[in-house]
């Protein structure tokens, strides 16, 4: 068997038959030519020859018939003479020969009128003479000898003998000339015959020797043929036995027909032992209720899946080699044979879990200390500590977005290679998208803020479900967001959105105000480590590729188009979710008391879109707000000092009820009133928002408030052996849980058994333990199981997520994700029964 070679191979011709039997045919064919041709040659000479001889013939018997006239003349004159009759009889048999003779003639003299006239005269002159002699010879048996002698005297007899011997001497001069002529015809026709047959001879003789080269040619082509066919199989056996992939070569009904040394040195066989084996004696698991092309998936002479990674074969002693497949198709006359290339990938497998260790160690030694620093920085630029200055506060937003860009590189590397070793994995759950583009609007005020680019949130009113990972999906919006701004011009606008299609799919749009997608980016825009020459900004390239394989397997669909009106609309497509239309009760919403006298601050609070929906109580003074506090419960207070009889003692006043009323108060500082409300700043639960006016902030203090209204501060265990998170974590939550820290499982344990836990946040390293160690001891605590959230570092399978009630991946999470984890866990356990 011989294989290809990296010349492209020819698929041989038959031979011709036509020429083949013309080719073979000449010789023969010319040979029965030449002898058809010799015998008519041979015949045509022969009548000449056969001229020749009656010419012969014809001057003998001229000559017989004067003996035989000559004969009957004197018996005719011995009977006169004698009168005995013996002589009559001689006369008789004489004339009889005559006649005889004259019959013998015409036949030959065919042709010749010459001759056929003097043979004519000769007749009748002989009819002539016979006359004469009968006469005679009447004569004397009537009349006697004298009457007979008297006749015979007369010389007519005699003058007619001399002329019949004058024609019969024409005619064999006649007929010898005749005959001469035959005879110089008929050597002339044997000298040309003879010149005939040697040009004959000759041209057969050059025809055999064409025929004999001919012959020699294809001896020849063929050996060369052969020969090629030899070094073409010489050459790829040496290739196939020096390849360092495994190559084995399995006929149409799955036997080893070939394999090289590589792959009878990976099984731990002798080459000759594994020809005829079957397939499923080398390839683990394999179907052997199916045939060899259905088990391989070879359909209409194409294989479905030509590249087989991550596969096992078996070894003489039973081990199991890791190898990646190649599969082939040969088509032979025979059939299809496959042709199967292994690659042994044990040592990229033990690279491969080297690099998990180190990928481990990256996510738990990088991400956990970014982790704390971007969630002390956020909780530090909020006010959480005091307020903060121009300057510094400044450089806080800088340190946060470049630590947070850190983070995203960290994650995307990650995600990246996960995605490369079929390890994404996906949390699918009933979620509203708006409320993750909400997120996604507000993780990107920073960004566009320092981009001096608006961030616009067209969201509908109505929830929009779908069922997906939350975390990954608003991964994607944000690599969308963070894509558009970095093409978005100073001034200019992003703007995402969410809608519902009329074929049942949730939409989800990014746009920019961009110069557009270049032509020759297009094709590859989705590609790894891509990136466009105009975007501003430093990326990775890998943000559209970890997002069209996250929407690619949420069974959705991403892609871009050019906007009418000039940039580019990021989009992605998902299957909606449909909710049943059942009749609710009524629900009380929860109330926001906005003080202020500005209409603008009122359309604000009013645009924010916040999911949780509320009721909005406006008052115009301090004093209104200090009594609508004493009337009623409010999730809080949002005021402004620019309303009327705004004074240090009447601020104070409402703070100060706001806060025995439990509605943690937001203030709106303007920068003339900064230093004369410094002195409240030291109010504990007092949120501070500084103008010009951040609307994310603003919505996510009046969430976080519409959250906490009416409910009692929970107590969260939180495990962690990182000091900064457990710290940055209390920060955080200090305004609406009890936070009890734990570094080790001794003292988390020690903390479950002397307070009661509605909630326990878990780190998934503890050097050298995990906290899902401590899930046992929550769900068996004494007053029922604790749910519990994952906080970790490390991306973790199925198989963890089904053990805890939330994963948060630390990198991908802020603060502000834990909290809404907290609250969203909370609240399904207060409704359960």
């Amino acid at each position: 068997m011989t294989f290809a070679t990296e010349h492209e191979i020819v698929r041989p011709t038959p031979p011709n038959l036509v020429q083949f039997l013309l080719l073979t045919l000449l010789a023969p064919v010319l040979l029965a030519v030449f002898s058809v041709w010799l015998e008519a040659e041979y015949a045509s000479t022969d009548a000449f020859r056969q001229q020749a001889h009656d010419g012969f013939e014809n001057s003998a018997r001229v000559a017989t018939l004067i003996e035989r006239l000559t004969a009957a003349e004197s018996a005719q004159r011995g009977f006169v003479i004698t009168g005995e009759r013996r002589f009559l009889d001689t006369y008789s048999t004489a004339k009889v020969a005559v006649g005889t003779t004259f019959l013998q003639l015409p036949p030959e003299l065919r042709g010749h009128r010459e001759e056929e006239q003097r043979l004519a005269t000769l007749r009748r002159l002989a009819r002539l003479k016979f006359a004469e002699m009968d006469e005679v010879i009447a004569k004397r048996r009537t009349a006697g000898l004298d009457a007979a002698a008297s006749l015979v005297s007369s010389n007519a007899g005699q003058r007619l003998m001399e002329q019949i011997r004058l024609e019969s001497t024409a005619m064999v001069d006649a007929a010898g000339r005749t005959r001469d002529r035959e005879v110089a015809t008929y050597r002339t026709r044997v000298g040309e015959d003879a010149t005939t047959i040697r040009i004959g001879i000759g041209i057969i003789g050059l025809a055999m020797v064409a025929v004999a080269l001919l012959i020699w040619r294809q001896g020849m082509a063929k050996y060369r043929s052969r020969l090629q066919t030899y070094d073409v199989a010489e050459r790829n056996r040496a290739i196939l036995q020096s390849t360092v992939d495994a190559i084995v070569i399995f006929d149409p009904n799955g036997m080893i027909e070939t394999v090289n040394a590589a792959a009878a040195k990976m099984l731990g066989y002798r080459a000759a032992d594994l020809i005829r084996w079957d397939s499923s004696s080398l390839i683990k698991q394999l179907d052997t209720s199916r045939t060899f092309h259905q088990r391989i998936g070879l359909v209409d002479g194409q294989l479905r899946m030509p590249h087989r990674p991550d596969r096992k074969l078996v070894h003489h002693d039973g081990h199991e080699i890791p190898v990646d497949v190649a599969l082939g198709v040969m088509r032979l006359p025979a059939g299809d044979y496959i042709v199967a290339s292994a690659r042994n990938i044990a040592e990229r497998k033990r690279a491969e879990r080297m690099k998990d260790e180190l990928i481990s160690t990256v996510s738990h030694e990088l991400r956990t200390p970014l982790t704390s620093v971007v969630g002390a920085l956020s909780l530090l630029r909020s006010g959480a500590a005091g307020t903060i200055a121009e300057a510094p506060a400044r450089l806080i937003e800088i340190a946060e977005n470049n630590s947070r860009r850190l983070i995203r590189l960290i994650n995307d590397m990650l995600d990246i290679d996960r995605i490369q070793s079929g390890q994404l994995t996906l949390q699918r759950e009933r979620t509203n998208l708006c409320e993750i583009a909400a997120q996604a609007c507000e993780g990107s005020q920073g960004a566009a803020s320092a981009l001096d680019v608006q961030i616009e949130c067209l969201l509908p009113k109505h929830p929009v479900l779908i069922s997906g990972d939350a975390e990954r999906l608003l991964q994607v919006i944000s690599n969308l967001a963070s894509n558009a701004l970095r093409v978005t011009s100073a001034g200019g606008t992003v703007r995402i959105g969410v809608a519902q299609t009329d074929d049942g799919q949730a939409l989800v749009t990014v746009d920019d105000d961009g110069p557009g997608v270049p032509i020759a980016f297009r094709d590859r825009i989705f590609g790894r480590f891509e990136r466009a020459t105009h975007e501003r900004g430093v990326g990775t390239g890998l943000g559209l590729a970890i997002s069209r394989e996250i929407i690619t397997r949420h069974d959705g669909r991403i892609w871009f188009e050019d906007r009418p009106a000039g940039g580019t609309r990021f989009a992605f497509a998902l299957d909606r979710l449909r909710e049943d239309r059942l009749e609710a009760a009524p629900v009380a919403m929860p109330k926001i008391l906005v003080c202020t006298a500005d209409a603008d601050v009122v359309a604000l609070v009013e645009s924010l879109g916040i999911p949780t929906m509320f009721e909005m109580v406006r008052v115009d003074t301090v004093a209104a707000a200090s009594a609508a506090l004493a009337r009623g419960d409010h999730a809080a207070l949002l005021l402004d000092p620019t309303a009327p009889e705004d004074t240090d003692c009447g601020l104070v006043r409402a703070l100060q009820a706001s806060l025995d009323a439990l509605t943690p108060p937001i203030v709106l500082v303007t920068a003339e009133h900064r230093a004369r409300l410094e002195t409240l700043a030291t109010l504990d639960g007092v949120e501070w928002i500084e103008e010009p006016i951040d609307p994310a902030r603003i919505a996510e203090a009046l969430r976080a408030a519409v959250a906490r209204s009416g409910t009692p501060r929970p107590t969260i265990l939180h495990l962690d052996d990182d000091q900064d998170v457990l710290l940055v974590t209390e920060a955080a939550l200090r305004l609406e849980a009890n936070v009890l820290k734990a570094t080790d499982l001794a003292a988390a344990r020690k903390l479950i058994d002397t307070h009661v836990i509605d909630l326990a946040i878990l780190d998934f390293d503890l050097g050298g333990a995990s906290g899902l160690d401590l899930l046992p001891t929550l769900a068996s605590a004494q007053d029922g199981a604790i749910p519990a959230i994952l906080f970790s570092a490390r991306d973790v399978g199925a198989d963890v997520t089904d053990r805890v009630d939330a994963v948060l991946v630390k990198s991908r999470s802020s603060i502000r994700d834990l909290k809404a984890a907290i609250r969203r866990i909370l609240a399904a356990a207060d409704t359960t029964p």
